[in-house]
């Protein structure tokens, strides 16, 4: 009954583009344009309804970021390419190559990780990007390499670590302002798992982690909608209605 109260309403979200990604444009850094191992990942951000630019990691960057909406950073690239380069982004960075923490200012080099994995655990259900999962989530079937950091400093939100080692960080979130071991962001950065290798193996819940993650960059969840109605709805709310 709940779920086919809610449809009209998420119906209406979609038509006012409230949890649409139509017109947004991302800017996908890897090691091609793109590298062969990025293209599941280049094929869901089309299904999302993104329009990609691709720059791979040996062009200047950041470049030209006219008309673009955010930043992601595939684990294809080579940190030694991009180091800083949006460190002081003016707009929303997703953030998948773990070893460019150290140039951004939020972790000391040495304490980031790629071991195999497939669980996390989340430590913060209350978060958007988060909320309404188990506290358990298998992200990666098979097991694959997973981007985590144990050496995370300044304002920074921990959402999900490793399930077999909660030292290491596997979602985490600079809110804009935030401040880092350099200084304060400019706009808001989320810092995620997958490999570049491993996309093949990300599970529909993975899928969904990286999708929000997105979303909640972009000012895009929780959802608020008509302020004189007071209407907000969240990612678990969805879930919990479908």
């Amino acid at each position: 009954m709940y779920r086919y109260f809610f449809l009209p309403i998420l119906v209406l979200l979609l038509a006012t583009g409230t949890v649409s990604a139509a017109g947004e444009k991302l800017l996908l850094v890897g090691s091609g344009e793109p590298d062969p191992k990025d293209i599941l990942l280049v094929d869901y951000l089309e299904e999302w309804g993104y329009e990609i630019e691709l720059r791979e990691h040996l062009a200047k960057h950041p470049g030209n970021l006219a008309g673009i909406d955010f930043v992601f950073i595939s684990e294809s690239t080579s940190s030694a390419n991009i180091l800083d380069a949006y460190e002081d982004s003016a707009i929303p960075v997703v953030n998948a190559e773990t070893w460019t923490y150290d140039d951004m200012g939020f972790a000391p080099d040495g304490t980031f990780n790629s071991d195999p994995g497939d669980d996390l655990t989340i430590v913060n259900s209350d978060h958007p990007i988060t909320e309404g999962f188990k506290d358990k989530v298998t992200v990666s079937k098979p097991a694959v390499a997973l981007m985590t950091c144990s050496g995370f400093e300044g304002d920074v939100d921990i959402l999900a670590v490793r399930a077999d080692n909660d030292d290491l960080v596997a979602i985490s979130v600079y809110e804009k302002g935030a401040k880092t071991m350099k200084g304060t962001t400019k706009a808001i950065h989320v810092n995620i798992f997958p490999h570049s290798t491993g996309w093949q193996m990300v599970t529909d819940d993975g899928w969904e982690l990286i999708h929000r993650s997105i979303l909640y960059a972009l000012g895009q969840i929780p959802f608020d909608v008509a302020p004189e109605d007071k209407l907000a709805v969240t990612w678990g709310q969805i879930k919990k209605w479908q």
